[in-house]
């Protein structure tokens, strides 16, 4: 049986946290997963991650990091996922390599209790919106968990009690509304002005939450992601023109 306690010492290696688990059922959408069955072929699941810029500085120190090749942090989260995987006879699982992909935010309610906050991704209520999911691990037999391990406790999301709402504010073209987030208009603004503090800071918007204020990430860790997405959004696009364009026109 897998112990909980020595899974969080080796993920703190990384810098990453152990942020919650489940025992699996039929319908969490856990690939290679028959939680139906008798017995079932899995048992749990549990969630890893960064809380504020805990993994920065081990990431930053990676092989991955370094060496100029695409999507650095996701290949060293698939690193370290399956070196842990291996480590305590689990399988590792992760939210990028789609479409389609894994359900980890719905999984990330179930395991933490989490909401939505007003910008669309979920609140913490100790960490605000300053966290991310990087992997999960599943284990066919139930984890042996610790007393001494601390566990998020449901409540209300804090987005319901703030009347100020000081995230729907500050973004420089509009793009959160209580209707929603509009990427394009976001991706077009970040994409035509590169040095703005969106870019060198974090989106002012997550920014503008006051919620885990202490755990907001380092500026070049939040730039980093900042950059990650222009960078994600302008070869989606350049691959959508590529899709459509007249094979002969240049003929």
């Amino acid at each position: 049986m897998p112990n909980i306690d020595s899974i969080i010492t080796a993920a703190s290696r990384h810098g990453l946290t152990v942020r919650g688990g489940f025992t699996v059922d039929a319908d969490d959408g856990v690939p290679g997963v028959d939680a139906s069955s008798e017995p079932a072929t899995a048992g749990y699941l549990l969630l890893f991650g960064n809380t504020g810029s805990s993994m920065w500085d081990v990431f930053r120190r990676s092989d991955e990091y370094h060496d100029g090749r695409g999507h650095p942090l996701n290949r060293w989260s698939e690193r370290v996922g399956c070196a842990m995987a291996g480590e305590f006879s689990g399988w590792a699982l992760f939210p990028f390599g789609g479409p389609p992909h894994l359900p980890f935010l719905r999984w990330g309610k179930r395991a933490e209790g989490l909401r939505n906050s007003q910008l669309g991704m979920l609140i913490h209520p100790r960490f605000g919106l300053w966290h991310a999911y990087r992997f999960a691990l599943v284990f066919a037999e139930p984890v042996e968990w610790s007393a001494t391990v601390a566990t998020t406790t449901v409540g209300e999301s804090a987005c319901r009690s703030c009347a100020a709402k000081p995230c729907l504010n500050p973004c420089p073209v509009g793009a959160f509304t209580a209707s929603g987030y509009d990427v394009q208009s976001c991706f077009r603004y970040l994409q035509a002005n590169p040095d703005c503090r969106c870019m060198t800071e974090g989106c002012q918007a997550r920014v503008a939450c006051p919620e885990g204020a202490g755990y907001r990430y380092d500026p070049p860790h939040a730039a980093f992601h900042m950059r990650a997405f222009v960078g994600a959004m302008d070869a989606k696009e350049r691959r959508a023109d590529s899709d459509t364009k007249d094979p002969y026109a240049s003929i």
